[in-house]
């Protein structure tokens, strides 16, 4: 696998990733992970327009332009031979090294990698699994795409030793968040609910698209709290990410969730639109 490092393409076994890197030793840094097709990046700007703001709030300046990181991932497409192919690609920025202690140093010099991997075009229903762990609806970490990470390991890890696909995440008042890689959505009639972003829900680039496409379609979209009781009233559920856009929810928490329907219709709404952005 070849990625792009600081403005060079390199095998990326051979990324030499500094040993006083903050992003390495305090997680200090945050991503975008976005799919790409026929060489082209979706949803492109929505992606750039999440990681500036956070590098604005982290105050880690971006070395990169949006013209240098374009060419930078097609660099990378064509390196890994995925211009023709559906690409998951991860855009990894840290801020880079600095003295002992947690307070970021006064000169920054930020690092960023690019990598890039086929992807499949479709990802069978889902198993979800309510988990122990709690998402903090107080930090502002649930806003962004931190590097740091354990929180959605150790809920993956508790799902998965479950049985499940995915985890699902309460806040710290029982409301549902999220799942660990996925924002999550539920259909009762004409009505598609997601949890808030207040409730520790990340503002995700393709949930913002659902909320977009299922209004044109008609359906009467309400960001709110959310608890377990909808999993037992629900008539269809879905997880969403930029990798795999809308994946059905066959089971949840033992219920067995209805066939998509709506979701169906969205999905390929979504690719209709995919086709002509």
């Amino acid at each position: 696998m070849i990625a792009w490092f600081d403005g060079a393409l390199l095998p990326l076994g051979g990324v030499s990733i500094p040993a006083t890197d903050r992003g390495f030793l305090l997680g200090d840094g945050f991503f975008e992970t976005m799919a790409a097709c026929n060489g082209q990046v979706i949803r492109f700007n929505d992606h750039m327009d999440r990681l500036e703001n956070t590098a604005a709030f982290l105050k880690t300046p971006l070395r990169y332009t949006r013209a240098e990181i374009t060419a930078a991932i097609h660099d990378v497409l064509i390196a890994n031979g995925l211009t023709n192919k559906r690409a998951a690609l991860r855009l990894t920025v840290t801020r880079g090294s600095g003295p002992r202690g947690i307070l970021p140093p006064l000169d920054i010099c930020p690092h960023m990698l690019i990598s890039a991997s086929e992807v499949p075009d479709h990802f069978p229903a889902a198993k979800v699994k309510t988990v122990s762990l709690c998402r903090n609806e107080k930090s502002p970490t649930s806003r962004i795409k931190s590097l740091c990470y354990l929180d959605n390991i150790l809920a993956m890890q508790e799902a998965k030793e479950a049985g499940a696909d995915e985890a699902l995440l309460l806040n710290t008042i029982g409301n549902i968040a999220e799942g660990s890689i996925s924002n999550i959505f539920f259909l009762q009639g004409k009505n598609l609910l997601t949890p808030s972003v207040e409730d520790g829900a990340l503002p995700g680039v393709m949930r913002k698209t659902v909320l977009s496409v299922a209004a044109q379609m008609g359906l009467t979209v309400q960001e709110t709290s959310l608890t377990l009781d909808i999993i037992q009233t629900c008539d269809e559920a879905f997880l969403t990410n930029s990798l795999f856009r809308l994946r059905a929810i066959f089971e949840i928490d033992g219920r067995a969730i209805p066939s998509q329907t709506k979701g169906d219709q969205l999905l390929n709404k979504i690719k209709e639109v995919e086709k002509t952005a």
